[in-house]
């Protein structure tokens, strides 16, 4: 049975009544997580691997929100506390936690999240690679290599 572009093949066994499940595409397989990801907090571990769960799922919304989710815990993690997303990323770099090009870098992150919340945009999944690479840079230089 294909299901969102993937095929379900289901096995029974009458002899010990199993039943197995076999998704093809696998969607574990694709994209990985950082290494050392088990460095960050655990709520951005959550949302991360849940991000990429999505991607590799071929869930272009919901990754679109995970990536905007990501950025977001980021920001509360580090005590950027203002009223909305933008002003939070504008805090960090005052905070020294980011350049202005890497602020505008996430500004760009936070919009291609509002369009999927808000609008239930999918992007494509070369934006989502590209959105992903730029999450995963992030989290190595906020909290992965200050500990190495």
């Amino acid at each position: 049975m294909w299901i969102l572009g993937r095929l379900r093949k289901t096995h029974n066994n009458s002899e010990d009544l199993t039943h197995f499940v076999d998704i093809y595409p696998n969607p574990e397989d694709g994209r990985d997580a950082i290494d050392y990801v088990h460095l960050l907090p655990s709520n951005l571990q959550l949302i991360y691997h849940e991000t990429i769960k999505s991607i590799n799922s071929g869930l272009a919304v919901l990754t679109g929100m995970g990536i905007r989710a990501i950025v977001e815990t980021v920001c509360k993690d580090k005590n950027a506390n203002e009223k909305d997303l933008y002003e939070k990323i504008n805090g960090l770099e005052k905070q020294g936690v980011l350049t202005k090009k890497d602020a505008d870098i996430l500004h760009k992150l936070r919009t291609l999240g509002n369009e999927a919340a808000h609008e239930v945009k999918p992007h494509n999944n070369a934006t989502l690679t590209l959105a992903l690479d730029v999450i995963d840079h992030l989290l190595k230089g906020v909290y992965i290599l200050p500990l190495l």
